[in-house]
């Protein structure tokens, strides 16, 4: 349920690359693509989880994904947990989002002028 304009993918890639959200050298916008279209059989390693809560929550926040994303994130088993042993549950977005929202790292704040700078494109 989302749609994005090419830069803005380009500059979601950029964020995810310059905070190391995930678990991989670098982030490709093939990888996001996959994710925000939920297709079937991807996942990513998460990196910090708390990181990546704020990218969703900050994306949610101008309306560029649906409320639902932490139940479509766990249910899809799109992003696997850092020692690839498992999956990100719904519970596990919402709590590292409680627990970043009552301290706020550089990072993400970081994290939220990316995105902030989206809605511009």
């Amino acid at each position: 349920g989302c749609n994005f304009t090419q830069e803005q993918m380009t500059g979601i890639v950029s964020c995810a690359n310059t905070y190391h959200l995930f678990c991989v050298s670098a982030v490709c916008i093939e990888d996001m693509e996959a994710l925000f279209s939920c297709k079937e059989g991807f996942h990513i390693r998460v990196n910090n989880i708390r990181h990546v809560a704020i990218l969703f929550d900050t994306l949610l926040e101008h309306s560029f994904i649906q409320a639902k994303w932490q139940s479509v994130l766990s249910s899809g088993r799109f992003l696997q947990t850092k020692d690839g042993k498992g999956f990100v549950s719904a519970s596990s977005l919402s709590s590292a989002l409680s627990a970043l929202r009552n301290n706020m790292t550089s990072t993400g704040y970081g994290i939220r002028r990316a995105i902030d700078e989206l809605r511009e494109w």
